[in-house]
């Protein structure tokens, strides 16, 4: 999958995202989207990726974990129908 494919398919799973949240707000769910770059990449494209990122490096479990611990917590609980993006600086949308 190209990088363009991978963020088309980002977004694409984004979008149902902030309908959910505007339909079933009133009943306090969490509708809410972590956006990480680019899942089920070759080694070498994601070392090629994480270069061309702000940060010169490709992401890794530690630096992703918090955002899901965040969005599953409590502190997030007025957090809905948002994305969240965990991509070294690199704009995707």
């Amino acid at each position: 999958m190209s990088d363009q494919k991978s963020s088309d398919h980002q977004l694409e799973q984004a979008g149902p995202i902030t309908p959910s949240a505007n339909q079933f707000g009133m009943q306090d769910p969490r509708a809410q989207y972590p956006a990480p770059p680019f899942p089920r990449q070759r080694q070498e494209k994601v070392q090629q990726f994480g270069a061309s990122t702000p940060l010169g490096r490709p992401g890794q479990p530690a630096g992703l974990a918090p955002l899901y611990v965040f969005l599953a917590s409590q502190e997030s609980s007025y957090s809905s129908g948002g994305t969240f993006g965990a991509t070294g600086g690199q704009v995707l949308f």
